[in-house]
C-alpha cells in the first residue's frame, strides 16, 4: 500500500510539472511589446464582409502595430508569424475571434542570408548603443519607429444573428506567434549573426485598444471606391 501511495505522489508531481511546463511555454514575452493605434474608422453598409445583409454594418479599421524592444540588444523579428485578432465587448466575458491566420518563415532562405537585415525581418533596436566595432546595419530604425500595418474588420450590426454593437465599447487585441522558427534554427542564426543582434522568435500579446462604437455610425458603401 505504501508503494502504491508513493507511486501516486510521484505521478501527481510529474503531471503537475508537465502542466506548469506547458503553461510556461505558452506565456507571452515581456521583452517585446506591441502597441496599437487606429486610423479613421470606416463604417461599411451592406455586404462588405461575408454573411452580411444589405442593412448590416461592418467597421473597417486600419491599425498600426508598433514594436517596442524593452531589451538592450537589437532584435530581428521574422515576418513569418501566426496571429489571432479578438474582440471583447463591455459586459461580456467571452472574446470574439475576429480573424486568425498567418504562416511560417522559409528557414532555408533565412539560413542562406549573410546579414539579418537583408532578409524578412523587422529590425528593432534596443536600449543599448551598438558597439563601435560591430558591423553597421543598413536598415536600422530609431526606437519607437518600427511598425506594421493591416486592416481589421469588426461586425457592428448583423441583423440575422441579432448582433448589435452600436453604442457599445469594445476592446481589440492581437496575439502574434513568431515561433515557427524552431529554437535550434534560432540558435544557429544567433551564432551566425551574433555581431549584429539577436533573432527574436517568440509569442507576444499586444496591448488592448478600446473603441466606442457610435449610436448612429456614419456609413457608406465601401464596395464603391
Amino acid at each position: 500500500m505504501a508503494d502504491m501511495k508513493a507511486a501516486a505522489v510521484v505521478f501527481l508531481l510529474t503531471a503537475c510539472s508537465a502542466v506548469m511546463h506547458a503553461q510556461n511555454s505558452a506565456t507571452t514575452s515581456g521583452d517585446v511589446a506591441i502597441r496599437i493605434s487606429a486610423g479613421a474608422p470606416d463604417y461599411c453598409l451592406g455586404p462588405f464582409a461575408s454573411n452580411r445583409g444589405p442593412d448590416d454594418i461592418t467597421l473597417r479599421l486600419r491599425v498600426r502595430l508598433r514594436f517596442d524592444n524593452h531589451g538592450s540588444q537589437t532584435i530581428f523579428i521574422p515576418h513569418g508569424y501566426r496571429f489571432i485578432w479578438r474582440m471583447t465587448v463591455d459586459g461580456q466575458n467571452e472574446p470574439t475571434i475576429l480573424r486568425r491566420g498567418g504562416g511560417g518563415s522559409d528557414v532555408k532562405s533565412l539560413m542562406a542570408l549573410s546579414r539579418p537585415e537583408a532578409g524578412p525581418f523587422w529590425t528593432v533596436p534596443g536600449g543599448k548603443a551598438p558597439s563601435s566595432t560591430a558591423p553597421e546595419l543598413t536598415v536600422l530604425k530609431l526606437p519607437g519607429t518600427v511598425y506594421d500595418e493591416e486592416f481589421v474588420t469588426i461586425p457592428v450590426l448583423v441583423r440575422s444573428s441579432g448582433l448589435d454593437l452600436r453604442g457599445k465599447t469594445v476592446h481589440i487585441a492581437t496575439t502574434r506567434d513568431f515561433s515557427s522558427i524552431t529554437p535550434d534554427v534560432v540558435e544557429k542564426l544567433n551564432e551566425k549573426w551574433k555581431d549584429y543582434g539577436t533573432v527574436w522568435a517568440r509569442v507576444v500579446e499586444s496591448e488592448t485598444m478600446t473603441l466606442r462604437i457610435p449610436e448612429e455610425p456614419l456609413t457608406r458603401n465601401c464596395l464603391k471606391q
